[in-house]
């Protein structure tokens, strides 16, 4: 799911607004956000992801965060015992 589509299940499940409006955040230290940290909205993710047509300096950002996070979408080798 795209983070606007988190957002509708949410207002759709009752959810407090606080909590949906909520900035993302790490937590690793006060005013710390997701957004920040990464460059690019959710908003822009969003619309990378649901029609590919966003600003090039965007897209390459998103591409590039693609590149450097594939080894959190691989699993690990197991070793031999």
């Amino acid at each position: 799911l795209t983070k606007s589509q988190v957002r509708e299940l949410a207002k759709y499940l009752k959810i407090p607004e606080k909590i949906i409006e909520k900035p993302p955040s790490g937590g690793l230290w006060k005013g710390q956000t997701d957004e920040g940290e990464m460059g690019v909205t959710y908003n822009q993710i969003d619309k990378y992801i649901i029609s590919g047509r966003i600003e090039k300096s965007f897209k390459e950002k998103i591409e590039e965060m693609i590149i450097k996070s594939v080894h959190k979408r691989k699993i690990s080798a197991i070793p031999d015992f």
